[in-house]
Parts: C-alpha cells; sequence; structure tokens
C-alpha cells in the first residue's frame, strides 16, 4: 500500500452517514444496520463462527454498536470458545453504544478509518466487510490487515452481505481474494437461501 494513497473523502463521508441512520432505531439489531430480525440475523452472521476455531481475540472492523461482536462472544461460548472481542468503527457515538454493551471490554473499542489506523496490538481473528473500503482499496487493504494486523498464523475474516429486499446478490469476496492471487483458506454462506458469504485467509506463521 503506498504511504501516498488517501482515503476517498466522498467514501469516508458515505462511511460516516451511517452512524445517523443506524441511531434511527433502538433495536440493536436495526443498529447494526440489518432489518430481517433475530432468526435471520443469526443465520446469516452466525457463521462468521466457522472461521473462529479456537480462543483469541476477535477485531471487529465497522463494528457498529457492537451488537455482532456480543453475539459472537455468546455464540462462541456456545460452542467453548472463549472470544475477547475488539471494534473499530468512524462511529464515535456507536462506539459508545458498543463500550456500554461491552464494558468489561470497553478499553478495546476505537473510533478511527481502518485505512489509516494504527492497531494498538495484534488480533488472532480480524473481521471486516469488504466494504468498509472502497473496491479501488480493497486489496491493498486486505495485505495491510494481513501484514500489520494479525498475529503470526492469525486469520482474517472477510464478510459480504446480499440483500432480500432490494434483490442484491452479496459481492463475490472469494472471487476478490482469488484474482489477488489468494486462495482462501475456507469459505462459509450464510442464510436460507444463501444470503451471506464469509471467506478467510490465514496470516503467515
Amino acid at each position: 500500500m503506498s504511504a501516498r494513497s488517501e482515503f476517498p473523502s466522498d467514501y469516508e463521508r458515505e462511511l460516516r452517514a451511517l452512524e445517523p441512520a443506524y441511531l434511527e432505531s433502538d433495536d440493536p439489531i436495526e443498529q447494526s444496520g440489518f432489518h430481517g430480525g433475530s432468526e435471520r440475523w443469526r443465520s446469516e452472521r452466525g457463521p462468521i463462527l466457522d472461521a473462529i476455531d479456537s480462543d483469541g481475540s476477535l477485531l471487529d472492523v465497522g463494528c457498529a454498536n457492537g451488537y455482532l461482536l456480543a453475539c459472537l462472544v455468546r455464540w462462541g461460548a456456545e460452542r467453548g470458545i472463549d472470544i475477547t472481542p475488539h471494534g473499530l468503527d468512524l462511529g464515535a457515538k456507536l462506539i459508545g453504544l458498543a463500550k456500554g454493551r461491552l464494558p468489561e471490554f470497553s478499553g478495546n473499542f476505537h473510533v478511527g478509518n481502518v485505512w489509516e489506523w494504527q492497531p494498538p496490538m495484534r488480533y488472532d481473528y480480524v473481521y471486516m466487510l469488504w466494504d468498509c473500503l472502497p473496491q479501488s482499496h480493497l486489496a491493498d487493504g486486505i495485505r495491510r490487515l494481513l501484514r500489520d494486523f494479525l498475529t503470526p498464523g492469525g486469520r482474517l475474516i472477510l464478510g459480504s452481505y446480499g440483500s432480500r429486499s432490494r434483490k442484491e446478490e452479496a459481492f463475490d469476496i472469494a472471487e476478490f481474494v482469488r484474482k489477488m492471487g489468494i486462495e482462501p483458506d475456507g469459505e462459509a454462506w450464510g442464510g436460507e437461501p444463501p444470503l451471506t458469504l464469509f471467506v478467510w485467509i490465514d496470516a503467515p506463521r
């Protein structure tokens, strides 16, 4: 990633506009940008756990109000996996909600843009929805996450969400990664019919 590369200001404005839209609702799922209810929420987000096979730290890039992280901690415990949650989001108010939702981990939540943010530690797992970065910056962003954010042998999990209401399929993040010359170490679909796609890549040891 070139040191001269700048994050497009118009794209950052789009990301920042998500916060007031999310905060129009008091429902924690809707504050996470999802409007399909609790059953679909778990069906379409739960497969993230297919990539998490051991105890460890998990950074959620674009964590919003922390509800997904709280769910992953709970769902992981059901499988005997202890997840320590960490979150990053551009929305300061959303990060405030995340800290309140997981007060024992409040120091693990940060306000920032993943393109520029310097992580205070390395994580065993990093989860990022692909459109936290514009497609023009995505390949460089993925390489940076693998290089600078993960522990040796840590796992980057990339997600893509389709939309029933807009009749949109999930962006093929697996194909994107393959075009980068990286073969994913695993893939999982969520929803019935499948609507979300997750791929994961292991960092070098």
